[in-house]
């Protein structure tokens, strides 16, 4: 019989379990470890080479989260593997991202090593569990999630979701791990863990915290993800439904009787049956909403996204004598607030401010916080479920029109628009500290809310403008958005518009460019954490964005 081949992207929790496999039905055909899914999304660092190490097995792991192996080791695997384990703890210290954008995880070998003190100057550490790490981690699980999909799918994806033991067999508490305690580390993880589930499309195993407990006389030490070996022979029940083998315990000579006599009938089924895969937290709306009064209210919406160019738009439109358009006052953001869309009163006062339009053929709102749907965690900025509200509540034939712009020069204006409101302290806060309420950075994952809003609301009602066109060949986006909204030309309209016009502008912002706040190593990242989203925006619109890629000239814009 076969043996079930196995590929680990993870840590010794995952590699720990495997030798707890009986070797007669299991191998393994490769092991990546050290290596956070920051490293390996991002591109090979080439400023400095990794450092020597004694180990061999630890100088192949580092030079492996060196060159961001790990994509190029799926491919070569891919058709020759039938189970793939995962888990996160190798994410704890975080990573570091360099100034040309590349990224190295904080490794225990990098640490005691003294490479670290070594990397070059402006490197940033991105702390695992702060925000700014969370955000950009999720990006680059999604993306290595789809490339195990690719690569791999015929497999069977586990994630080890092992909570890190408090307590010891000895009864004594589990030392910290670089200063974080195991409870905390747990409630870290969480969100973590239901990012990858999803991405991976992966079974989780988990266990009851209560029975996690470390080893104190584990091989390579003490430590809250060093378990006892009864956690391992747990764990192998649940994937394999035999029993493992013990390793280092009493009865080590030998495998099992169980995993001997007991044949392995594939992870694959009893996956399934035993693990269920753990489902994100999604924000629901409460109950059913009802549609808004046909005739009264909007029929058209200015949905985003923020410093894309919205306010222009919302100005040329009003030029017409058929359009009305508001964007303050009781229509702001209605959509996104559950209480005012069940609250009669609310409603009421919401309509009331489209009643100066009555009789205008097209009557629209304007907001740039509309095109913004949630991770579908707790950690999410968002919870609204924007694109549901306006699929049940507004006319089911009103055009959405959205504005885009390249995602890094939109979040750059946007940190700068929010620190010139006084949102923000300029000298306290880089644009990756900002707070994720804010939408800086989130509001620019096009991606996530363009595939909300299509799925909710329908593809044909979205209509894409592009901030690139706008400053291009301005009179052409306006034509086209008076044709997705029915509106006629005329000489008397176009002798009104202000095509030229900047709208919204802070002309104090370009002097803040030059503070050096944000620097040419963040536009890296950002182009970096935006590259899904860009090549997302050029397949639906079936048109190359060159621009929204040009390191050099994004670099140029947004920092001088």
């Amino acid at each position: 019989m076969s043996k079930t081949r196995v590929f680990i992207y993870g840590s010794c929790v995952s590699r720990d379990t495997f030798e707890h496999f009986d070797p007669e039905q299991f191998e393994l055909v490769e092991y990546v470890a050290r290596q956070s899914v920051l490293s390996a999304y991002t591109k090979p660092v080439e400023a400095m080479a990794p450092p020597t190490l004694e180990s061999r097995f630890q100088q192949r792991m580092v030079t492996g989260d060196f060159s961001s192996s790990l994509r190029s080791l799926l491919s070569t695997h891919g058709s020759a593997t039938d189970l793939v384990l995962v888990d996160l703890t190798d994410e704890r210290l975080g990573a570091y991202l360099l100034p040309d954008g590349s990224m190295v995880t904080r490794s225990v070998e990098l640490i005691e090593s003294g490479a670290e003190q070594y990397l070059p100057q402006g490197s940033q550490h991105i702390a695992f569990g702060t925000q700014q790490h969370f955000e950009y981690w999720t990006t680059a699980m999604n993306y290595i999630g789809e490339r195990f999909q690719h690569y791999m799918p015929q497999a069977t994806v586990v994630l080890l979701d092992i909570a890190w033991a408090e307590w010891s067999e000895s009864g004594a508490q589990t030392p910290d791990s670089f200063g974080v305690r195991a409870a905390d580390a747990n409630s870290i993880f969480r969100p973590y863990v239901q990012v990858a589930a999803q991405a991976l499309g992966a079974h989780v195993v988990s266990l009851d915290p209560a029975e996690v407990m470390s080893g104190p006389h584990h091989p390579w030490g003490d430590a809250p993800f060093h378990y006892a070996e009864k956690v391992y022979l747990e764990i192998v029940r649940r994937l394999t439904g035999t029993e493992g083998r013990v390793v280092w315990g009493p009865g080590a000579a030998s495998a099992s009787a169980s995993s001997a006599s007991s044949p392995v009938t594939g992870p694959s089924a009893r996956l399934a049956e035993r693990a269920p895969a753990v489902a994100a937290s999604s924000p629901q709306a409460s109950d059913r909403l009802d549609r808004l009064p046909e005739g009264r209210g909007p029929n058209f919406l200015i949905a985003g996204a923020k410093r894309s160019g919205t306010a222009w738009i919302e100005k040329q439109l009003s030029y017409h004598p058929d359009v009305f358009v508001t964007s303050g006052g009781a229509a702001s953001n209605f959509f996104n607030d559950q209480k005012r869309l069940a609250d009669p009163k609310e409603r009421d006062a919401y309509l009331g401010a489209f009643d100066a339009g009555a009789g205008k053929y097209r009557r629209g709102e304007r907001s740039v916080l509309y095109f913004w749907e949630g991770l579908g965690n707790y950690r999410s900025p968002r919870r609204a479920p924007t694109a549901s509200n306006i699929a049940e509540m507004l006319d089911p034939n009103a055009p959405l029109l959205l504005s885009l712009r390249d995602p890094v020069s939109r979040t750059v204006s946007a940190y700068w628009t929010a620190v010139a409101n006084g949102q923000l302290d300029l000298s306290q806060q880089s644009i990756f500290r900002a707070p994720a309420s804010l939408g800086i950075i989130d509001l620019s994952h096009y991606r996530r809310h363009y595939e909300a809003w299509s799925t909710a609301i329908g593809a044909s009602r979205l209509h894409v403008s592009l901030y690139d066109d706008i400053v291009g060949d301005p009179q052409a986006v306006v034509a086209r958005l008076l044709q997705a909204l029915g509106l006629a030309e005329s000489p008397e309209f176009w002798a009104k518009a202000t095509l030229k016009r900047r709208v919204n502008h802070k002309p104090w912002v370009a002097a803040m460019k030059k503070s050096g706040q944000v620097s040419a190593q963040e536009i890296a990242i950002l182009l970096e954490l935006f590259e899904d989203d860009i090549a997302f925006m050029e397949d639906t619109l079936s048109r190359r964005l060159d621009a929204w890629r040009d390191l050099k000239k994004l670099v140029a814009i947004n920092t001088k």
